[in-house]
């Protein structure tokens, strides 16, 4: 059964699961190439299980067990603009959004820069925090210079999204989701206590944690589990409940236990049904529909994964990069959402045969007819 832990306070360091090393200590990758700060996209559970298939297959020794149960953690996924914050070693700061590699004063996503960029003592602060702790858990020498400490989050608050409960928190604010030292994402239970909500930086431990396992040998057990927590999520939103607001949330963002966890090809969301960006899923369940002429196929799959949401989604990416939303700015839009139709519905694409020259078209159609008559609203 799913459960969660309601105090944002550490108080013992969680037992490791059957995923983990027996040196608990975290450890760095060196990229042939340094890699973006942007946050990554967070898949879907079946882009989860195929991932972790593989790593068992290819990655562990052939005499090493190979554990078929997953130990999952899991926090709540909030529904405002994701932000973070970039800070380097010589204490220089660089807020980012999740296309933009820099907010200012100009260049603003719904007045983000403006109310965090000026807090930069309270910002080093932080960064001291998780710095300290996690020399504490690796050791003093363990952090390198050459990377900047991140702290992920997501700017929430009034006049940021609708319809959820968020929008009716008391201000705007930054609600950290995670932070990343030495090019490693590092596990949230052992940073809870790292906040400074008198200057508007919350922790997402706050909401509490979840905690499920999932059998890859029965994976329905543990969707079915994983789902009605996300049902639970989205008929009211914990983290606007601590605020003693109740309302709509989105979903679950599920990470696998140290150390597969502090890479995200080992995380995936799930979402209840009134945030899903597509319904794809029950396409590729359509025998009819996988042995379709290629064009009603197309078609179809192009309504399935633009839907309201989606689109509302590239309208705000528009907002995000500055972009005057007007028709001049309707190749941009529909760019976007062919491809992040196309990144984020691969696994289906491919498993139907959907053809993409003609999905793009398709895309494309949908998407200006939509940004015609919002630009006209």
């Amino acid at each position: 059964m799913g459960d969660i832990t309601p105090t944002p306070e550490l108080t013992t360091l969680p037992n490791i699961s059957i995923l983990a090393l027996e040196d608990e200590t975290e450890t760095t990758p060196k990229p042939e190439e340094r890699p973006s700060t942007l946050f990554p996209k967070i898949g879907k559970l079946d882009e989860f299980i195929e991932n972790y298939k593989y790593y068992i297959k290819n990655r562990l020794p052939p005499s090493e067990e190979k554990p078929t149960t997953i130990q999952l953690t899991g926090t709540v996924k909030l529904h405002g603009t994701h932000a973070d914050l970039v800070i380097y070693h010589n204490d220089e700061i660089r807020l980012q959004s999740r296309n933009r590699l820099s907010l200012d004063m100009e260049c603003d996503n719904y007045d983000c820069a403006k109310h965090v960029l000026p807090k930069t003592q309270q910002i080093l602060k932080l960064r001291d925090e998780y710095a300290a702790r996690y020399r504490e858990l690796n050791g003093k020498g363990s952090i390198e210079k050459e990377w900047p400490i991140i702290i992920a989050g997501e700017w929430c608050g009034p006049m940021i999204q609708k319809s959820v409960a968020l929008a009716d928190l008391p201000r705007k604010m930054f609600v950290i989701l995670g932070a990343n030292i030495n090019n490693s994402w590092v596990p949230n239970e052992k940073y809870t206590n790292i906040h400074n909500e008198e200057h508007g930086f919350y922790n997402i431990a706050r909401a509490g944690f979840y905690h499920e396992e999932l059998d890859i040998k029965n994976e329905d057990e543990g969707r079915l589990k994983m789902m009605n927590l996300t049902l639970d999520v989205e008929r009211e939103c914990p983290f606007a409940k601590t605020f003693g607001i109740s309302g709509i949330g989105e979903g679950i963002v599920w990470k696998v236990a140290h150390p597969l966890g502090a890479g995200p090809r080992f995380w995936f969301k799930t979402k209840g049904p009134l945030h899903r960006v597509s319904n794809t899923d029950s396409l590729a369940k359509d025998q009819k529909m996988m042995f379709a002429d290629a064009r009603i196929k197309a078609k179809a799959f192009a309504e399935a994964s633009v839907g309201e949401m989606r689109l509302e989604q590239g309208w705000d990416y528009l907002g995000e990069m500055g972009k005057e939303r007007n028709k001049s700015a309707t190749q941009d839009f529909v760019a976007w959402l062919c491809n992040d139709v196309e990144v984020e519905e691969k696994a289906k694409i491919d498993e139907m045969g959907v053809n993409r020259k003609l999905l793009k078209t398709i895309i494309g159609v949908i998407g200006r007819e939509w940004y015609f008559k919002r630009i006209a609203e």
